[in-house]
């Protein structure tokens, strides 16, 4: 079964003639569309941005995060790794690391398609589609909290 049996697939000519209407239905509407030209030969898949967030809620980062002299973070499945003096400074420079390799990934995305880091893609869109002030916490679902402090008292 193609998409165009289950998705709607409007060609672009007919888009582009009511541009605005055609948007409205694809985010008013929530429906997400396929726009085809060159008879089939190009395609696109549009959705609301508002629906793709929700959707990609699945897709969670699994920070891995070690507790030493500095605290380390890593997301292993992206080979990404930051430090920090505290666990909020660390994830604040992981999330800093992945904004780098997010920008990499997509200024060139036709390489990493061609790589098993494709499978990356639905993660580092949830990341980027989320407003940058609520980034960190999407780091931080999965990781585990800073032990609490223990005080030792000295024995005499």
């Amino acid at each position: 079964m193609t998409p165009a049996n289950v998705l709607p697939t409007v060609p672009f000519a007919t888009a582009k003639e009511n541009l605005s209407g055609f948007i409205s239905k694809v985010v008013h509407e929530h429906a997400p569309q396929i726009l085809e030209r060159s008879r089939g030969q190009e395609s696109v898949l549009v959705l609301p941005l508002a629906d793709v967030l929700p959707a990609l809620a699945g897709c969670r980062f699994d920070t891995k995060v070690s507790f030493g002299p500095s605290v380390v973070a890593t997301l292993p499945q992206f080979g990404v790794v930051a430090s920090g003096e505290s666990f909020d400074a660390a994830l604040q420079s992981l999330a800093k690391e992945l904004t780098e390799y997010c920008e990499d990934y997509f200024a060139d995305f036709d390489f990493y398609r061609h790589t098993d880091r494709v499978t990356h893609l639905p993660w580092l869109l949830r990341f980027v589609l989320t407003p940058v002030d609520d980034r960190i916490s999407l780091l931080a679902e999965g990781a585990a909290a800073p032990p609490p402090e223990v005080s030792v008292a000295s024995a005499r």
